[in-house]
């Protein structure tokens, strides 16, 4: 509380209590004179208790004389957030040289200290725990929205002003052409009729184009599975048992596309060629029970592929033989 607001408080108090109505003045923010004395809260609060000791002291009227005459005009006070000249007058006016009471002006003096002491502590209060308190009650659920705009809104709201601020200087001026205006309203509804159009056409030729490029469910192949296994033998004969388990591979295949087993498309990684065993409806005189035993030398096929071609794994003689026992069973003549 600023010494401005207890000053007219303490002095209404004071009224109340006393039968004599004391004369109240606001203290008026000045500066002080040169050779006057500044005080500031302590010190201020230590003159006022010597005052009122030196006035219980029930002094004589000569005394009371003395004691008016060196109160000053007014006491300066400084504070952190300003100065103030507080006006010694309701006191002196309670100050009575013909009479030995002067309760009034001690009471005055009283109140005084009373209020300059409540602000001594609130000044003494922690600003650590103000700032708490304050972010306590700022977490409530009343504040949770509040909070200063971010910058990508600051830049959003600037570019709506902004187009908002074209719009009306646009139509403004279309209004005072009215020709215009109908030329500019059939050219904005051609272009939108246009893009739209155009954004139809370009979704349909796009799907157009993604059905041209999808690959045939057929390609015919260049080797029938006799001839893979001719050039599997020729590699094993040269010692390439790398190549000759990869042509060994494709002599399966070949033959399971040659039985409608498998599709003839050569896209197919090895593991679908593999799956497509259990999920392909058969469409020769094969049988069922015969398109399910194709699975297991199958996958013995391609198991080794992986490990020996693109794992880059050695292959040997003993691989090279295993793998034309699994051709057998795929229905290959070795003869």
């Amino acid at each position: 509380m600023k010494l401005r607001v207890f000053v007219v408080l303490i002095v209404l108090g004071a009224s109340s209590r006393s039968s004599i109505a004391i004369p109240t003045q606001a203290p008026a923010t000045s500066n002080p004179h040169p050779g006057e004395k500044v005080y500031d809260v302590r010190s201020f609060a230590a003159e006022l208790q010597r005052l009122e000791a030196e006035l219980q002291q029930k002094p004589s009227p000569a005394g009371i004389k003395s004691f008016r005459d060196g109160l000053p005009r007014s006491w300066n006070v400084s504070t952190p957030e300003h100065s103030y000249s507080i006006s010694t007058k309701p006191l002196r006016d309670q100050l009575n040289e013909n009479s030995a009471d002067n309760d009034n002006a001690e009471t005055w003096l009283e109140h005084l200290q009373v209020e300059v002491q409540s602000t001594q502590r609130a000044e003494g209060q922690s600003l650590a725990a103000a700032h708490t308190h304050l972010n306590k009650i700022l977490a409530g659920r009343g504040f949770e929205g509040v909070r200063p705009p971010t910058y990508l809104e600051l830049l959003r709201e600037r570019a709506s002003a902004w187009l908002q601020r074209m719009l009306i200087k646009l139509f403004s001026g279309v209004s005072r052409h009215p020709i215009g205006a109908k030329v500019l309203f059939w050219v904005v509804l051609i272009a939108g009729v246009g893009f739209v159009a155009l954004w139809i056409f370009r979704y349909i030729s796009g799907r157009d184009s993604m059905n041209f490029f999808q690959p045939g469910s057929t390609t015919v192949t260049t080797r029938t599975w006799q001839e893979w296994i001719h050039a599997a033998r020729e590699a094993a004969a040269r010692g390439d048992f790398r190549e000759a388990v990869h042509s060994a591979y494709w002599a399966g295949i070949t033959r399971l596309e040659e039985t409608g087993t498998l599709p003839r498309d050569r896209t197919k990684t090895p593991r679908e060629y593999l799956r497509l065993i259990d999920t392909r409806p058969l469409e020769t005189e094969v049988g069922d029970l015969v398109a399910q035993d194709y699975k297991k030398p199958l996958a013995a096929l391609t198991s080794r592929l992986e490990r020996i071609w693109y794992a880059n794994r050695m292959a040997r003689l003993e691989d090279f033989d295993d793998t034309l026992r699994q051709l057998e069973a795929l229905g290959c003549s070795l003869e």
